[in-house]
């Protein structure tokens, strides 16, 4: 795994390390999606586009670098097996040494969580996956 994430991202420079997005020079939160016009100035139908299912590449929903299922859509993970987040109308982006983000238009809710520490696996922190498992059992209870 090691070896396709360098080949396929590290040499290349497309580490995927952060999960947020500046807009002149500002944190914008994940939330800035789901909002038509807001700071990033996304229509409706750009955020109807990225809340759709995901669709199977050739390949299907394999993904070389986290060596089993994934989901992506315009760039963004969609919840899946492999990472669960949200509903299926999250979408977002886990980020190097563990971290994620993403944004869930359904549920109204904006989630990041960022590491100092780097891991090389794609499973996820620990203490990110706590807080997960936290937070859906908040939502399911109403």
């Amino acid at each position: 795994m090691r070896d396709a994430f360098i080949e396929n991202f590290a040499e290349r420079g497309e580490l995927g390390g952060a999960v947020c997005v500046l807009v002149d020079g500002e944190v914008v939160a994940y939330s800035a999606f789901t909002a038509p016009g807001g700071p990033l100035g996304l229509r409706p139908e750009t955020i109807d586009a990225l809340v759709a299912p995901a669709h199977p590449a050739r390949q299907g929903f394999h993904d070389v670098c986290f060596q089993g299922p994934a989901k992506f859509s315009l760039g963004f993970m969609k919840p899946n097996d492999s990472v669960r987040f949200g509903t299926e109308a999250a979408f977002g982006a886990p980020g190097t040494g563990g971290s994620l983000g993403f944004a869930d238009p359904s549920l109204r809710l904006a989630y990041g969580y960022v590491t100092d520490q780097m891991r090389m696996d794609l499973s996820g922190d620990p203490r990110d996956l706590a807080l997960r498992r936290a937070l859906d059992r908040v939502l399911s209870r109403g």
